[in-house]
């Protein structure tokens, strides 16, 4: 099968390698389907160099998640978890009696105490599942410098997270699922919102 070296053999390609070829394309986006190993370290470097990244991993909260990126085998120093600025917890439920999907919290990486050394976190959405409702804290660091940024008003700010909420819930309306078409919308919506705004409007006032 191969000669075994440093736990891989000659002329395999693991996700290490995938990782560090995608870096030198220079991609907008760089999305892992799951971090197990030492490709989570290429992933945070990409992070801490302003490159966008997603990924999944198994954990049932922010804290057993940073446990498990400090941990063997994937060994991520603490000082590089800044680079992480999101947090999303999923799981499957049981909703009035059907077992369903549900973003448990969404959480934000802010900073590391300079004392204790623990990672700073603020959760922006809890999910009630009494309610099966959504709970905002009031507030998230992240629209902030956002807003800040952009030179945006709170109320523009708001007004823009409506406009795209609105989108959101049409497409799911409209059944509309496959990236494709969800990913035309976007693009669409980014080069002309006030055109796609009246076009969803337009629809929903036919019907």
């Amino acid at each position: 099968f191969g000669e075994v070296v440093a736990d891989k053999v000659v002329g395999e390609i693991d996700m290490y390698d995938l990782m560090k070829a995608a870096l030198r394309q220079r991609p907008e986006y760089i999305l892992v389907g799951e971090i197990r190993g030492r490709e989570a370290y290429v992933l945070f470097q990409a992070m801490a160099t302003g490159h966008t990244t997603y990924s999944t991993m198994h954990a049932d909260s922010p804290q057993s998640l940073i446990h498990r990126l400090e941990g063997k085998p994937i060994n991520i120093p603490r000082i590089m978890l800044q680079a992480l600025e999101v947090i999303s917890i999923q799981a499957t439920a049981r909703v009035r009696g059907k077992r369903v999907r549900r973003c448990k919290q969404i959480v934000e990486i802010l900073d590391i105490d300079p004392k204790t050394k623990e990672i700073l976190t603020n959760e922006v959405f809890r999910w009630d599942p009494i309610d099966d409702t959504f709970i905002y804290s009031g507030k998230s660091y992240i629209l902030e410098k956002i807003r800040a940024s952009r030179g945006m008003s709170k109320e523009e700010m708001m007004e823009e997270i409506k406009r795209r909420v609105k989108i959101l819930m049409w497409m799911v309306k409209e059944g509309i699922r496959s990236y494709k078409e969800v990913a035309r919308i976007v693009a669409e919506y980014v080069e002309n919102p006030t055109a796609v705004m009246k076009r969803i409007e337009d629809k929903d006032g036919a019907k």
